[in-house]
This record gives structure tokens, C-alpha cells and sequence, in this order.
């Protein structure tokens, strides 16, 4: 038959989602336990798919099933078929849904995540009202606890709160795209005046490797961070997000050590009983797979290769 009168197949949804775990666990029986299937149910699930779609899928390698360059062509498809038929679901559900919802953020995730995260409330809850609020690292944990916000968007864990993880991002070493390390002195570092996690995430890694380091500036804000960077006053950590043509990525080759990465965290306070709050919470923590296309747990390939092609979209 000719490829041109050939009619177009439909794709199930079920066959995806199971193909899709399959492909992120490795293993049938790994993706059986998560779509509350038998293993001989899913392996029969993806001899259809094979079959519906003419093509071998997976690589057989051990135990372990690797996909095929078709394989990993529908894959790429089959995370946005299931986002797209998710968001859709969502929408008829939640779209009557109205109030207030007051979200912080810490500047760190101002800039990055908060975007998408706003899209994705915005896209489900189309009648819901926002107010955000931008504070630093250090409030949103007192502001979250005095429901002064209903969630909380930081890049590191917030004590005694209940959180979900959105995505992970690498962190790197950053300085201004001309700047040269002083030969045999202590570090220069930016930092901020305040004892936020980046700032100690920087020197608990700095003090374990043994390097010296001093403090050149002293930033009151994020942007006052970059700015500092950018004008050669030093060097500082921060997600890959914050890569710009001004500056330039620094790695173990200057002799800095792998720094951990950044965590983008959901939180919301367990004694807050509202229930538009924890409706919407439970429902992006349902919605928990799509975020991690965004994201994921880096290599230090990763780390040494930071401009990467990503999809953050």
C-alpha cells in the first residue's frame, strides 16, 4: 500500500502510558507495579503497540528492556499524547473551580519554575485568582507555616512542611565570560547576606574539597548576585537556569569540585485545611510525570556540558 493512502492509526492512550513506564523504568515488572498491572499483562500491552505501530520498540538486554531508534522516537511523542490528554482531563475537572490562591516564591525559582508552574494552575483553573509573592529563601517557610501563602515554590527542603518534587536541575560554578582565577589564592565569592542554602551549600562543598575561599561581595539580592558576576567581583552556585552569554561556566578542569543539584520543591502547610488548597496540591502532586521531562537528576556530563539541549518549555 502507499504510504500516502495509508489511514493514520490512533494511538491508545493505555498502550502509552504503559510504554512510557516501561522506557522509564527498563524493566516489564518494574512498570507492571506502576500501572497496577501484572507483568504478563504489560509485556502483551507493548507486543500491541509493536504490532499497532510496524516496529520493534525495545532492544532485549537481559532483563533490562532498552529502546530501539524507534523506540525513541515514539517516546518523545508519547510524554507530550499523555501531557496534552492529561491537561485536558484536568481542565474539564477543575475549570469551575474559583478563589484565591497566594503562592510564594523564592528568587531562586522566580526566574525559572514559577513560570511553568503558573501556566499549569492558570490552564486547569482558569476561573482561580493568583497573587504571588516573591520573598526570599528564608521567609517562605515562617510565611508558609503563618498561611500568609497557600504553597511555596524554593529550590531546597523547608522544614515541616509537606512538599512534592517538581524537577531537578544542575548546579553549577558560574563567573563573568572574561574572568580569570587568581593562581594560588583563596576563591573570590559572591555571595548573598544571608544565610540562604546556596550560600552554605557553597561553602559546606568548598570547606569538604579543602579549598580556601574569602568573600569579595556581599549581594542583598539575586539580581545584585548576577550583577556582581558579571562585573568580574567573583564567583559564585547556582542552577544551570542562570547560564546567560555573560558568563561563563566554571568546573573540575579550574579545580572546583561537583556541586549537588538544585531542587525544585512544591510546599504546602499540613495544618492549612483549606480545601481549594489542598485540592490543587494533590492534583499537581498527581500530575508529578509531565515535571519530570522538564528535569531530571545530572551527570557530570551534565555538569561539564551545561548549554546541553533541554526542553524547560
Amino acid at each position: 500500500m502507499n504510504n500516502a493512502n495509508r489511514p493514520i492509526l490512533n494511538l491508545d492512550l493505555d498502550l502509552l502510558r504503559t510504554f512510557v513506564a516501561v522506557a522509564d523504568l527498563n524493566t516489564f515488572a518494574a512498570a507492571a507495579a506502576a500501572v497496577c498491572r501484572t507483568q504478563s499483562a504489560v509485556s502483551q500491552q507493548m507486543q500491541r503497540l509493536e504490532q499497532l505501530v510496524e516496529k520493534e520498540l525495545f532492544a532485549r538486554h537481559g532483563r533490562n528492556k532498552l529502546l530501539t531508534e524507534h523506540g525513541i522516537q515514539l517516546l518523545g511523542y508519547a510524554r507530550k499524547i499523555l501531557r496534552f490528554n492529561d491537561e485536558a482531563c484536568s481542565s474539564l475537572m477543575f475549570s469551575s473551580l474559583q478563589g484565591m490562591l497566594t503562592i510564594g516564591s523564592s528568587d531562586e525559582s522566580a526566574d525559572t519554575i514559577l513560570p511553568i508552574l503558573l501556566n499549569r494552575i492558570s490552564s486547569h483553573y482558569p476561573k482561580l485568582a493568583l497573587d504571588v509573592r516573591v520573598k526570599r529563601h528564608g521567609e517562605m517557610g515562617d510565611m508558609l507555616r503563618a498561611n500568609e501563602v497557600d504553597l511555596a515554590l524554593t529550590t531546597h527542603t523547608l522544614d515541616n512542611v509537606e512538599s512534592i518534587l517538581l524537577r531537578t536541575s544542575p548546579t553549577l560554578w558560574y563567573c563573568a565570560a572574561d574572568y580569570l582565577l587568581p593562581p594560588g589564592e583563596a576563591l573570590p565569592l559572591v555571595l548573598l547576606d544571608e544565610q540562604s542554602p546556596f550560600r552554605e551549600m557553597i561553602v559546606e562543598t568548598l570547606n569538604a574539597a579543602h579549598i580556601p575561599w574569602r568573600v569579595t561581595y556581599i549581594a542583598s539580592t539575586l539580581a545584585a548576585v548576577r550583577a556582581a558576576v558579571k562585573a568580574g567581583l567573583g564567583i559564585t552556585a547556582r542552577p544551570v537556569e542562570m547560564m546567560s552569554p555573560e558568563l561563563r561556566v566554571l568546573g573540575t578542569k579550574e579545580g572546583l569540585p561537583p556541586l549537588p543539584d538544585t531542587e525544585y520543591l512544591l510546599s504546602r502547610n499540613r495544618q492549612n485545611p483549606g480545601d481549594l488548597v489542598q485540592s490543587i496540591f494533590q492534583s499537581l502532586e498527581n500530575y508529578q510525570n509531565p515535571w519530570s521531562q522538564y528535569g531530571h537528576r545530572s551527570s557530570d556530563a551534565d555538569k561539564e556540558s551545561p548549554l546541553a539541549e533541554r526542553d524547560f518549555s
